[in-house]
C-alpha cells in the first residue's frame, strides 16, 4: 500500500515537472543533478532558458549589432520578469527581514555572521504549506502574510522577479524537500504537488539517518551554491527518525558595476570587535554617490551588475548588533530619502570571505512559531499522516568580496521528526526464571541446542 501511494505521488510530480514552463530558468540544476543526488530524485522543477546578456566584447566595433542583440535582450527579459514583484511584497519581504534579523544574529555578538531573510522566508513558505491550523496561522502571521493563496503569489512574484541566470550575474533559488524513504506511505500527495507548482521544490527520497542521505543533502547544497557551501562536513546529520527536511537555498553572485583596480589595493590597519588591530588588504576608488546618516551610524552603496551592496559603518563606540535592534534600521536605507547627501564618495573597503551557521530555533519562536516546535501541539497533517514537529532550523551562509564583485550563498534546513521518536517503547523483560531454551549458532548455523529445567545452585 505504501508503494502504491509513493508511486501515484511520483507519477504527479513527474508530470508537473515537464510542465512547469512558466518558472525562471535553472540552468545549473534540473538535469544535472550530481549522481549521488538524482539516483534519489522524485522530481526536479524544469525551468525555461534565461536571456543570455550580450557580451560587448564578442562584438567588436560592431555597435548595431550590439544595440539590436540588446534590445532583444532586455525585450526577452521583460517578458519573462512580466510584472515582477509588487510593492506590497517588497514591503513585506523588507518587514520580515526587519523582524528576524536582530533575532536570527542573537549570541553572535562579536563574530562574524551572515544571515539570509530571503532564504529563511522561502523556507517557512514552504513550512506554510506542510503545516495546519494553528501551526499554519503562525507561520503565516511571521511571514506577515494573510493566507496560503496570498503566500503562494508572493512565492511566484519572488521567483519571477528576483530570479537571474543571464551569463554575467546570478541570482539563483532553489527548494526542495527530503522524505525519508522508510516512511513514504505517509506523505500527502496533493501537498508535494503543490511544493512542485507552487513553490518550485524538487522532491527526493532518501534513507534518513545514514551517511547517503547526509551526503544527499550536502551534494545539492553544493551544487545549488556554486560550492559556497557545503564541503567536507556535512551540512546536515539526520536521525532515522527524521520525517522530511525542508531546503532553501539562494546563491548571488554579480560583477562591480564599477570594478576596484587591484593596483588600488593595499594593506592598511582593521581593527575588530574586541580591539584587535591586523594589517589586511583595502580596496579603493572615489566616484559620486549618495551617503545617509542616522543615529549611530552612516551608510551608502556600491552597485553591482544585479543591485548594490549597501554599507553601513557604525559610529565609533557603537556595534552593528545594537544598530540591527532597530527593526525599521533596514528598511531606513533609502537613499531616494530627502535627508541623502550626494557627492564624492572615497571608498576603502577591505576584502573579505565571511560565513557562519545559526540556529534559528529561538528566532522562529521569538517570531511567534510555537505550535510547530511542541511536539503535541504541532500539526503537519497537510504533509504526513504521522505526528510529527519542527526539531531544527538552521542556515549556513557565506559572502565573498573582492576587486571584481560579490559572490554570496546561504542555505536553509527545516528538519521535521516524527514524534513517536520521542515516545521510549516499554522496556521488554526476558527473566529466566523458568525453564527454557537456548541455541549456540556460528554464521547462523546451529552449533548446540539445549533446554535448562533445572540451574545448579
Amino acid at each position: 500500500m505504501k508503494r502504491r501511494i509513493l508511486t501515484a505521488a511520483l507519477a504527479a510530480l513527474l508530470a508537473l515537472s515537464l510542465t512547469a514552463c512558466g518558472s525562471p530558468a535553472h540552468s545549473g540544476s534540473g538535469s544535472s543533478l550530481p549522481p549521488s543526488v538524482s539516483k534519489l530524485a522524485l522530481n526536479q522543477p524544469v525551468y525555461p532558458d534565461f536571456p543570455q546578456q550580450p557580451d560587448l566584447s564578442e562584438f567588436g566595433e560592431d555597435w548595431e549589432s550590439y544595440d539590436r542583440a540588446s534590445s532583444e535582450y532586455y525585450e526577452d527579459l521583460s517578458a519573462l520578469r512580466g510584472d515582477g514583484i509588487a510593492p506590497d511584497t517588497v514591503q513585506a519581504l523588507s518587514d520580515f527581514a526587519g523582524r528576524s534579523t536582530a533575532l536570527a544574529i542573537a549570541g553572535m555578538e562579536g563574530e562574524n555572521t551572515v544571515y539570509s531573510p530571503l532564504s529563511l522566508w522561502s523556507a517557512l513558505a514552504m513550512l506554510a504549506q506542510c503545516s495546519g491550523g494553528e501551526s499554519r496561522q503562525q507561520v503565516l502571521t511571521a511571514l506577515g502574510s494573510d493566507g496560503l493563496e496570498s503566500l503562494q503569489e508572493q512565492v511566484a512574484q519572488v521567483w519571477q522577479g528576483l530570479y537571474t541566470d543571464n551569463g554575467v550575474s546570478s541570482l539563483l533559488l532553489a527548494n526542495s524537500i527530503w522524505l525519508n524513504s522508510s516512511m513514504e506511505g505517509s506523505y500527502v500527495e496533493e501537498t508535494l504537488e503543490a511544493l512542485a507548482q507552487n513553490y518550485y521544490a524538487g522532491a527526493f527520497a532518501v534513507p534518513m539517518g545514514t551517511a547517503e542521505a547526509d551526503q544527499a543533502v550536502t551534494d545539492w547544497v553544493s551544487q545549488q551554491t556554486h560550492g559556497l557551501i557545503g564541503g567536507e562536513e556535512p551540512v546536515v546529520e539526520t536521525k532515522e527518525y527524521t520525517l522530511a527536511l525542508l531546503a532553501s537555498s539562494l546563491y548571488y553572485k554579480a560583477p562591480w558595476a564599477e570594478e576596484f583596480s587591484e593596483s588600488q589595493t593595499w594593506a592598511d590597519t582593521f581593527t575588530d570587535a574586541a580591539g584587535n588591530s591586523s594589517q589586511v588588504d583595502f580596496m579603493h576608488q572615489e566616484h559620486h554617490g549618495t551617503m545617509l546618516t542616522g543615529a549611530g551610524w552612516q551608510a551608502a552603496s556600491l552597485s553591482t551588475q544585479l543591485g548594490e551592496v549597501v554599507f553601513v559603518l557604525p559610529d565609533q563606540g557603537v556595534t552593528p548588533e545594537s544598530l540591527l535592534e532597530d527593526g525599521s534600521l533596514l528598511s531606513s536605507l533609502d537613499f531616494n530619502d530627502p535627508g541623502a547627501q550626494s557627492g564624492a564618495i572615497t571608498w576603502s573597503v577591505p576584502k573579505f570571505d565571511v560565513d557562519s551557521e545559526l540556529d534559528l530555533l529561538p528566532a522562529l519562536e521569538a517570531l511567534g512559531i510555537t505550535d510547530l516546535l511542541d511536539a503535541d501541539a504541532a500539526d503537519l497533517s497537510p504533509l504526513t499522516s504521522i505526528g510529527a514537529y519542527l526539531s531544527g532550523a538552521t542556515q549556513m551562509a557565506r559572502v565573498k568580496a573582492d576587486e571584481e564583485g560579490v559572490e554570496a550563498a546561504a542555505v536553509t534546513i527545516l528538519t521535521m521528526d516524527a514524534t513517536a521518536a520521542l515516545e521510549d517503547p516499554e522496556p521488554m523483560v526476558m527473566d529466566l526464571d523458568r525453564p527454557f531454551l537456548f541455541v549456540i549458532r556460528t554464521e547462523g548455523v546451529p552449533l548446540f541446542v539445549g533446554i535448562v529445567n533445572q540451574v545448579n545452585g
